[in-house]
């Protein structure tokens, strides 16, 4: 597979942010890592923050928005954690950057489409109707504990394998859900 332009410029800022921090990094220093004249960025990125985002979405969103239609939650969340733990030293310099390009201010976009698949995934499995307001409060509790766990685990100099994670994040979701199903009624229904 040949990689675009727009790739091989992504490619490159991903390097570079290995080895640099994000304010020391510039277009000019991404543009010749690409080898490609510096006036080309302009014609994809209107800056540096752009090019961030842009990875975010194409990376961070293949992992959960794409996939999300064909393939079970707990697949994507292993995904995406194997996705970060290979990038994981891009990642904790990108965890510095603040404001509205903060990791976490773009990641809570794609988290929020991931557990309200779950959410929506283990009411029907348990076939019970969860109302507007606390579907919505969950959505915003899990949603931030997950970006928010996720951001601490790449920041992490001795982080639990993915292995482990994946097994704790199943566990603690699902008995959420069994916590639910309890309070409803619907646990003992089912046995």
């Amino acid at each position: 597979m040949t990689q675009t332009t727009q790739q091989m410029i992504a490619t490159a800022f991903k390097q570079l942010m290995v080895e640099q921090p994000f304010n020391k990094t510039s277009v000019t220093t991404i543009m010749n890592k690409t080898g490609i004249r510096r006036q080309t960025f302009y014609d994809y990125f209107p800056d540096k923050y752009a090019l961030l985002d842009w990875i975010y979405d194409q990376e961070i969103g293949v992992y959960i928005d794409e996939h999300l239609s064909y393939i079970h939650w707990t697949q994507v969340l292993a995904q995406l954690f194997n996705y970060f733990d290979a990038n994981r030293a891009f990642y904790q310099n990108a965890l510095s950057i603040e404001g509205q390009n903060a990791f976490e201010r773009h990641f809570i976009h794609h988290v929020h489409q991931l557990i309200n698949r779950i959410i929506q995934d283990l009411a029907s499995a348990h076939h019970i109707t969860l109302s507007t307001d606390y579907q919505a409060f969950l959505l915003s509790f899990l949603s931030n504990a997950l970006v928010a766990y996720t951001a601490e685990w790449l920041r992490s100099r001795h982080p639990q394998s993915v292995s482990k994670v994946i097994t704790a994040l199943k566990m603690t979701l699902t008995d959420t859900i069994n916590g639910l199903l309890l309070r409803t009624g619907h646990l003992y229904e089912q046995r």
